[in-house]
């Protein structure tokens, strides 16, 4: 659709990045008034956890440039390629920010639809304490919410808009079917990609692609890497990929207070009451901790479904991805070693 440029604005003194639409995609009137769409929409979002738009601007021929901040760092789909698969360690803090940032969007009345590693930006912080920001970038086949009368012209020239690897069940069947929920499905399917380094199912039909998408459960992250995994993670994205939406997690701030409950330092270290210096202490078998055992995530009884399968396939940023699924069940397959270790 288009393509984005690393610009100067002189009268400001800033670096910005500019987007504009191929001359091919300029031709469409459903794609012109889908860009012109993005920028009204991404504007109205005002999170640091999406790119924000700074203005809009036209050439002297009328071609419309939308400019956008300008990031230092890297696509989760550019790390991806590079490191293969990443530690639940560096994994949490990025999934922590894309939920942040689809938080703030949905509060705004807008589902994006295309969630996925190459719209999930790595900014360089000069913070110590948080040295990288995630971002979502691209909400040019976002939907906003409770317009459904917009939707049948600006999908007539695709019903499946997004890209397939990372895309929910339902919105195979239709973008405009996707609500929230199927951002939450995609924020499932990321995280699965980059903890097990591959996607749960890979081929080379399509028509088996959406078969195995409607009908197969998700596989655990055990099974698809031959590793032990802390089962509040496993939790997590089998409720994130349940292939019904109903049975996923209802709101991005909902996912977010799971997600952060699962993360190491929230289940690895237990607060005892605080010991009073007069008293003796108590006898060993009367000690116990404070609050209860549903505290902790990973003990809860979670109710699982079927859910998704997903499949392989990354995309580039303005088009869709050419996934690969196979009609066996995967298998574990100990992953490559020689880089990163330990984070779990």
């Amino acid at each position: 659709m288009g393509e984005v440029w690393a610009a100067t604005d002189d009268k400001r003194g800033r670096e910005v990045a500019i987007k504009v639409l191929l001359q091919r995609a300029a031709m469409k009137p459903d794609l012109v008034k889908r860009f012109e769409r993005e920028a009204k929409i991404t504007s109205a979002i005002k999170s640091p956890y999406v790119c924000q738009l700074l203005e809009v601007n036209a050439t002297e021929d009328g071609t419309t440039l939308l400019v956008f901040e300008h990031l230092s760092g890297e696509s989760l789909s550019d790390r991806l390629k590079r490191e293969q698969y990443l530690p639940l360690s560096e994994v949490g803090p990025i999934i922590d920010d894309v939920l942040r940032g689809l938080a703030a969007a949905h509060a705004a009345g807008v589902v994006h639809r295309d969630l996925k590693p190459g719209n999930i930006f790595i900014e360089r912080l000069a913070d110590p304490k948080k040295p990288e920001r995630a971002k979502i970038l691209d909400f040019g086949i976002s939907k906003i919410s409770g317009r459904p009368k917009e939707e049948p012209t600006l999908t007539a020239f695709d019903a499946t808009l997004g890209s397939f690897a990372y895309m929910a069940p339902e919105q195979i069947r239709g973008a405009a079917r996707a609500d929230e929920r199927a951002d939450i499905y995609a924020v499932g399917a990321v995280a699965f990609r980059a903890l097990a380094g591959r996607l749960p199912f890979e081929g080379s039909s399509a028509a088996v692609l959406v078969s195995l998408k409607l009908d197969r459960n998700a596989p655990r992250l055990e099974e698809a890497t031959g590793e032990k995994w802390p089962q509040g993670v496993e939790r997590f994205l089998e409720r994130a990929l349940d292939r019904r939406k109903e049975k996923r997690f209802g709101t991005a701030e909902e996912a977010l207070a799971a997600w952060r409950a699962i993360q190491p330092s929230n289940i690895t270290r237990v607060k005892l009451p605080p010991s009073r210096k007069s008293a003796p202490p108590p006898p060993a078998a009367s000690m116990s901790f404070t609050g209860s055992i549903a505290n902790f995530p990973e003990d809860q009884p979670t109710e699982v479904d079927d859910s998704p399968p997903t499949m392989t396939g990354d995309a580039s940023w303005a088009g869709a991805s050419a996934g690969r699924i196979t009609r066996e069940p995967p298998r574990a397959v100990p992953r490559a070693r020689g880089r990163k270790q330990g984070g779990r």
